[in-house]
Protein backbone atom coordinates (compact mmCIF):
# COMPACT_ATOMS: atom_id res chain seq x y z
CA UNK A 1 0.00 0.00 0.00
CA UNK A 2 1.75 3.15 -0.71
CA UNK A 3 1.58 6.09 1.18
CA UNK A 4 -1.54 8.07 -1.08
CA UNK A 5 -3.32 5.02 -0.76
CA UNK A 6 -3.02 5.11 2.82
CA UNK A 7 -4.45 8.33 3.59
CA UNK A 8 -7.10 7.90 0.93
CA UNK A 9 -8.15 4.85 2.58
CA UNK A 10 -8.02 6.88 6.53
CA UNK A 11 -9.86 9.66 4.64
CA UNK A 12 -12.40 7.28 3.30
CA UNK A 13 -13.18 5.82 7.15
CA UNK A 14 -13.04 9.39 8.43
CA UNK A 15 -15.98 10.28 6.14
CA UNK A 16 -18.39 7.18 6.10
CA UNK A 17 -17.66 6.08 10.09
CA UNK A 18 -20.50 7.00 12.79
CA UNK A 19 -18.78 10.26 15.11
CA UNK A 20 -19.91 8.05 17.72
CA UNK A 21 -17.69 4.79 16.47
CA UNK A 22 -14.61 7.53 16.24
CA UNK A 23 -15.41 9.16 20.04
CA UNK A 24 -15.35 5.43 21.79
CA UNK A 25 -12.22 5.35 19.95
CA UNK A 26 -10.47 9.12 20.61
CA UNK A 27 -11.52 11.03 23.75
CA UNK A 28 -10.02 14.23 21.91
CA UNK A 29 -12.71 13.51 19.17
CA UNK A 30 -15.01 16.23 19.94
CA UNK A 31 -11.88 18.64 19.96
CA UNK A 32 -10.92 17.99 16.59
CA UNK A 33 -14.39 18.01 15.45
CA UNK A 34 -15.39 21.13 16.38
CA UNK A 35 -12.39 22.79 16.27
CA UNK A 36 -12.83 21.92 12.47
CA UNK A 37 -16.04 23.62 12.55
CA UNK A 38 -14.75 26.79 14.70
CA UNK A 39 -11.80 27.02 12.21
CA UNK A 40 -13.85 26.76 9.20
CA UNK A 41 -16.46 28.66 9.85
CA UNK A 42 -14.42 31.79 11.11
CA UNK A 43 -12.23 31.48 8.01
CA UNK A 44 -15.32 31.67 6.10
CA UNK A 45 -16.78 34.94 7.61
CA UNK A 46 -13.30 36.62 6.74
CA UNK A 47 -13.64 35.72 3.83
CA UNK A 48 -16.93 37.09 3.30
CA UNK A 49 -16.02 40.30 4.93
CA UNK A 50 -12.77 40.84 3.34
CA UNK A 51 -14.23 40.15 0.42
CA UNK A 52 -17.02 42.27 0.96
CA UNK A 53 -19.39 39.01 -0.68
CA UNK A 54 -23.06 40.65 -0.03
CA UNK A 55 -25.90 38.32 0.42
CA UNK A 56 -26.88 35.85 -1.65
CA UNK A 57 -30.51 35.99 -0.89
CA UNK A 58 -32.22 40.51 -2.46
CA UNK A 59 -34.98 40.09 0.37
CA UNK A 60 -38.40 40.65 -0.61
CA UNK A 61 -41.13 40.51 1.50
CA UNK A 62 -43.15 38.13 -0.09
CA UNK A 63 -40.55 35.80 0.63
CA UNK A 64 -42.52 35.80 4.19
CA UNK A 65 -44.76 33.28 2.59
CA UNK A 66 -42.22 30.48 2.30
CA UNK A 67 -41.83 30.11 6.14
CA UNK A 68 -43.89 27.15 6.05
CA UNK A 69 -41.91 25.95 3.18
CA UNK A 70 -38.52 26.80 5.11
CA UNK A 71 -40.02 25.19 8.52
CA UNK A 72 -41.30 22.02 6.33
CA UNK A 73 -37.29 21.45 5.25
CA UNK A 74 -35.82 22.16 8.41
CA UNK A 75 -38.16 19.16 9.93
CA UNK A 76 -37.16 17.00 6.84
CA UNK A 77 -33.57 17.75 7.55
CA UNK A 78 -33.98 16.63 11.06
CA UNK A 79 -35.50 13.38 9.05
CA UNK A 80 -32.61 12.70 7.45
CA UNK A 81 -30.01 12.82 9.80
CA UNK A 82 -32.61 10.93 12.00
CA UNK A 83 -31.86 8.28 9.16
CA UNK A 84 -28.19 9.10 9.08
CA UNK A 85 -27.69 8.17 12.46
CA UNK A 86 -28.80 4.90 11.81
CA UNK A 87 -26.71 4.21 8.47
CA UNK A 88 -30.26 4.35 6.26
CA UNK A 89 -28.38 6.16 3.21
CA UNK A 90 -25.68 4.68 1.18
CA UNK A 91 -22.34 3.94 3.30
CA UNK A 92 -20.55 6.46 1.04
CA UNK A 93 -22.83 9.56 1.26
CA UNK A 94 -24.48 8.93 5.01
CA UNK A 95 -22.26 10.96 6.72
CA UNK A 96 -22.03 13.53 3.96
CA UNK A 97 -25.82 13.84 3.89
CA UNK A 98 -25.63 14.11 8.06
CA UNK A 99 -23.09 16.68 8.09
CA UNK A 100 -24.41 19.18 5.57
CA UNK A 101 -28.07 18.49 7.19
CA UNK A 102 -26.57 19.26 11.05
CA UNK A 103 -24.97 22.65 9.86
CA UNK A 104 -28.02 23.67 8.09
CA UNK A 105 -29.98 23.10 11.59
CA UNK A 106 -26.98 24.53 13.42
CA UNK A 107 -26.49 21.44 15.67
CA UNK A 108 -23.37 19.64 13.34
CA UNK A 109 -23.58 15.97 13.32
CA UNK A 110 -21.70 14.21 15.65
CA UNK A 111 -23.67 15.64 18.79
CA UNK A 112 -27.11 14.92 17.09
CA UNK A 113 -26.20 11.18 16.30
CA UNK A 114 -23.40 10.18 20.05
CA UNK A 115 -27.37 11.78 21.93
CA UNK A 116 -29.05 9.58 19.87
CA UNK A 117 -27.24 6.83 20.53
CA UNK A 118 -27.51 7.07 23.54
CA UNK A 119 -31.38 7.56 23.36
CA UNK A 120 -31.62 4.41 21.72
CA UNK A 121 -29.33 3.02 24.69
CA UNK A 122 -31.37 3.86 27.16
CA UNK A 123 -35.12 4.75 25.81
CA UNK A 124 -36.70 6.30 29.01
CA UNK A 125 -34.32 5.97 31.60
CA UNK A 126 -35.19 9.12 33.71
CA UNK A 127 -31.11 9.14 34.72
CA UNK A 128 -29.57 8.22 31.29
CA UNK A 129 -31.99 9.23 28.58
CA UNK A 130 -31.13 12.69 26.51
CA UNK A 131 -34.86 13.14 26.87
CA UNK A 132 -36.91 11.16 28.99
CA UNK A 133 -40.29 12.44 29.15
CA UNK A 134 -42.54 14.24 31.71
CA UNK A 135 -45.84 14.96 31.66
CA UNK A 136 -45.72 18.44 30.88
CA UNK A 137 -44.46 19.39 27.07
CA UNK A 138 -42.89 22.75 27.85
CA UNK A 139 -41.11 21.56 31.27
CA UNK A 140 -39.41 18.81 29.11
CA UNK A 141 -38.49 21.26 26.50
CA UNK A 142 -36.61 23.67 29.53
CA UNK A 143 -35.55 20.90 31.43
CA UNK A 144 -35.03 17.85 28.97
CA UNK A 145 -34.13 19.02 25.37
CA UNK A 146 -32.14 22.06 26.73
CA UNK A 147 -30.38 21.03 29.80
CA UNK A 148 -30.60 17.43 29.84
CA UNK A 149 -29.15 16.91 26.02
CA UNK A 150 -25.54 18.80 27.49
CA UNK A 151 -25.44 17.01 30.46
CA UNK A 152 -25.99 13.55 28.54
CA UNK A 153 -23.19 14.57 26.30
CA UNK A 154 -21.29 14.86 29.05
CA UNK A 155 -22.36 11.83 30.81
CA UNK A 156 -21.60 9.97 27.77
CA UNK A 157 -17.98 11.03 28.36
CA UNK A 158 -17.51 10.16 31.70
CA UNK A 159 -19.43 7.12 31.03
CA UNK A 160 -16.74 5.53 27.94
CA UNK A 161 -13.64 7.34 29.10
CA UNK A 162 -13.99 7.61 33.06
CA UNK A 163 -15.56 10.29 35.80
CA UNK A 164 -12.27 11.69 36.54
CA UNK A 165 -11.63 15.22 37.81
CA UNK A 166 -9.27 15.52 34.26
CA UNK A 167 -12.59 14.60 32.45
CA UNK A 168 -14.40 16.53 34.15
CA UNK A 169 -12.15 19.91 33.77
CA UNK A 170 -11.99 18.66 29.90
CA UNK A 171 -15.67 18.63 29.07
CA UNK A 172 -16.08 21.83 30.40
CA UNK A 173 -13.72 22.75 27.73
CA UNK A 174 -15.42 20.39 25.60
CA UNK A 175 -19.00 22.49 26.32
CA UNK A 176 -17.63 25.59 26.03
CA UNK A 177 -15.51 25.08 22.70
CA UNK A 178 -18.98 23.59 20.88
CA UNK A 179 -20.96 25.90 22.18
CA UNK A 180 -18.23 29.23 20.73
CA UNK A 181 -18.64 27.20 17.36
CA UNK A 182 -22.40 28.48 16.95
CA UNK A 183 -21.26 32.13 16.97
CA UNK A 184 -19.55 32.03 13.65
CA UNK A 185 -21.59 29.66 12.74
CA UNK A 186 -24.61 31.83 12.59
CA UNK A 187 -22.96 34.52 11.79
CA UNK A 188 -22.14 32.73 8.05
CA UNK A 189 -25.73 32.40 7.58
CA UNK A 190 -26.26 36.17 8.90
CA UNK A 191 -23.99 37.03 6.07
CA UNK A 192 -25.28 34.59 3.70
CA UNK A 193 -28.59 35.15 3.90
CA UNK A 194 -28.89 38.76 4.70
CA UNK A 195 -29.93 40.50 8.12
CA UNK A 196 -33.79 40.45 6.78
CA UNK A 197 -33.69 36.47 5.65
CA UNK A 198 -31.92 35.54 8.34
CA UNK A 199 -34.31 37.38 11.23
CA UNK A 200 -37.27 36.34 9.08
CA UNK A 201 -37.04 32.92 7.74
CA UNK A 202 -33.92 31.32 9.06
CA UNK A 203 -34.47 32.11 12.93
CA UNK A 204 -37.96 31.24 12.89
CA UNK A 205 -37.75 28.24 11.12
CA UNK A 206 -34.96 26.71 13.45
CA UNK A 207 -36.72 27.82 16.42
CA UNK A 208 -40.61 26.04 15.20
CA UNK A 209 -38.14 23.43 13.82
CA UNK A 210 -36.48 22.45 17.21
CA UNK A 211 -39.81 22.77 19.08
CA UNK A 212 -40.88 20.19 16.43
CA UNK A 213 -38.27 17.95 17.51
CA UNK A 214 -38.87 18.07 21.33
CA UNK A 215 -42.97 17.54 20.61
CA UNK A 216 -41.66 14.83 18.33
CA UNK A 217 -39.28 13.06 20.63
CA UNK A 218 -42.06 13.81 23.94
CA UNK A 219 -45.34 12.54 22.01
CA UNK A 220 -43.77 9.39 21.07
CA UNK A 221 -42.83 8.39 24.01
CA UNK A 222 -46.22 8.08 25.10
CA UNK A 223 -46.42 11.37 27.19
CA UNK A 224 -50.23 11.34 27.21
CA UNK A 225 -49.83 8.35 29.57
CA UNK A 226 -52.08 9.15 32.97
CA UNK A 227 -49.63 6.22 34.59
CA UNK A 228 -46.42 7.20 33.08
CA UNK A 229 -46.55 4.14 31.28
CA UNK A 230 -43.49 5.95 28.99
CA UNK A 231 -42.34 3.80 26.01
CA UNK A 232 -41.91 4.25 22.26
CA UNK A 233 -45.47 4.28 20.64
CA UNK A 234 -46.74 4.35 16.97
CA UNK A 235 -49.35 7.46 16.36
CA UNK A 236 -50.91 7.51 13.46
CA UNK A 237 -53.92 9.13 13.92
CA UNK A 238 -55.08 13.22 12.98
CA UNK A 239 -51.88 15.00 12.13
CA UNK A 240 -49.46 12.57 13.53
CA UNK A 241 -50.99 10.93 10.54
CA UNK A 242 -50.23 13.62 7.85
CA UNK A 243 -46.99 13.77 9.78
CA UNK A 244 -45.82 10.20 8.86
CA UNK A 245 -46.70 11.19 5.05
CA UNK A 246 -44.42 14.09 4.33
CA UNK A 247 -42.04 13.19 6.72
CA UNK A 248 -41.23 9.35 6.27
CA UNK A 249 -42.86 7.73 9.06
CA UNK A 250 -41.54 10.02 11.79
CA UNK A 251 -44.56 9.15 14.18
CA UNK A 252 -44.03 5.45 13.82
CA UNK A 253 -41.48 5.49 16.65
CA UNK A 254 -42.27 1.98 18.36
CA UNK A 255 -41.39 0.62 15.23
CA UNK A 256 -38.53 2.84 14.88
CA UNK A 257 -37.10 1.17 17.76
CA UNK A 258 -38.04 -2.23 16.76
CA UNK A 259 -35.91 -1.75 13.73
CA UNK A 260 -33.61 1.53 13.61
CA UNK A 261 -32.41 0.23 9.84
CA UNK A 262 -35.58 0.94 8.46
CA UNK A 263 -35.94 4.74 6.68
CA UNK A 264 -39.47 4.50 6.64
CA UNK A 265 -41.07 2.80 9.86
CA UNK A 266 -44.74 3.08 8.47
CA UNK A 267 -43.65 0.41 5.94
CA UNK A 268 -41.69 -1.86 8.79
CA UNK A 269 -43.78 -4.59 7.99
CA UNK A 270 -43.89 -4.60 4.08
CA UNK A 271 -39.62 -4.00 4.28
CA UNK A 272 -39.41 -7.04 6.23
CA UNK A 273 -41.37 -8.88 4.35
CA UNK A 274 -38.98 -7.80 1.52
CA UNK A 275 -36.28 -8.40 2.88
CA UNK A 276 -37.36 -12.18 4.39
CA UNK A 277 -38.54 -12.97 0.69
CA UNK A 278 -34.50 -12.09 -0.76
CA UNK A 279 -33.09 -14.50 2.26
CA UNK A 280 -35.40 -17.16 0.95
CA UNK A 281 -34.13 -16.76 -3.00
Amino acid sequence: MTAHTGIATNLSTWLTAQPSVQYRRNPWFYFLYDGAYLLAFLALDAWILATGQGPLVQWQWWYLALLPVVIYVHILLNVFIHNCCHGNFPRAINRLIGEIAGVLVITRYASWEIIHQRHHRYSDDPERDPHHVMPNFWRFLARTMLVNVEKQLQNQAYDQFGDTPEMRRREQLRSVLSFSVMIPLNLAFWLLLGPEAFVFLFLPAQAVGWVHVAHFNWATHNAHSPTGDYKPVNLDHGLYWLGNRIWFGLYMHANHHKRANIFNPAKMDEVLARRAAARAQ
